[in-house]
């Protein structure tokens, strides 16, 4: 395996009673890399990525992460292998405060080999809202605060890779940006990995990174970088709308 190679996904299916959704998929990702996947609704994205988290068993295929088959593993052992995961809605917890969101998943593990405050800390330079609002409850935060809290939460167990669906679901032109410039910069000066689920064009085209077009669980198109770094160029070859 390529000594940079992330994470390996071959010919993968999956789905949900005898109805498959994913059909004989498969990607690589390298360490810093950025891969965006996108398509319309319904094609099967989201499950995909459940099922690299392991929230759905794959029926066919293989999973590699780190050179380690992780395709029967537990969701839970594929966090602690360095797998983060921010999923569509968010999914915050509206009645704890925005620090106690961050620091939640931190009493699953029983060692660390860092330290969470001072990775808090690390957090809330990358999220000044967030370190502004840290006492405020999950349920007065606007949908962008709220989506930049789920990356936070994903970042506080420093995984190597992240998978997000579809952060800028819902979230004004501003913060979508942010983000966008976020992920670029964990990427670039501290290699992290992202996988991104999305359909918003403006931040597809922001990320500047290869692109694979998911229609009916398959994949029907692999973009590189180059070709879809303007609006105008990707919303022509993903067909996909703003």
């Amino acid at each position: 395996m390529n000594k940079n190679l992330l994470i390996k996904i071959e010919n993968i299916s999956s789905g949900y009673g005898s109805t498959v959704i994913v059909n004989n998929f498969s990607f690589e990702v390298e360490q810093g890399q950025i891969l965006t996947i996108t398509g319309s609704n319904g094609m099967g994205k989201t499950t995909l990525m459940k099922t690299i988290m392991g929230l759905i068993d794959a029926r066919e295929g293989k999973i590699t992460f780190k050179d380690e088959d992780i395709t029967n593993s537990s969701p839970d052992y594929r966090s602690k292998s360095g797998i983060g995961y921010v999923p569509q809605g968010r999914e915050i917890f509206s009645t704890l405060t925005v620090e106690q969101n961050i620091m939640l998943p931190i009493y699953t593990r029983k060692k660390l080999s860092f330290s969470p405050e001072d990775k808090l800390e690390e957090i809330y330079s990358m999220f000044p809202i967030l370190k502004e609002k840290r006492s405020a409850d999950g349920s007065s935060l606007s949908g962008g605060q709220q989506q930049q809290l789920s990356i936070a939460r994903a970042l506080i167990f420093d995984p190597e890779i992240i998978i997000l669906d579809e952060p800028a679901e819902g979230i004004q032109p501003s913060i979508v940006k942010f983000i966008g410039s976020t992920l670029l910069d964990l990427s670039k000066n501290s290699k992290k990995t992202f996988i991104v689920v999305e359909q918003n064009i403006s931040l597809i085209s922001q990320l500047n990174s290869d692109c694979i077009l998911v229609e009916k669980g398959a994949l029907t198109k692999k973009l590189k970088s180059s070709e879809i770094n303007t609006v105008e160029k990707a919303r022509d070859l993903l067909s996909l709308h703003n």
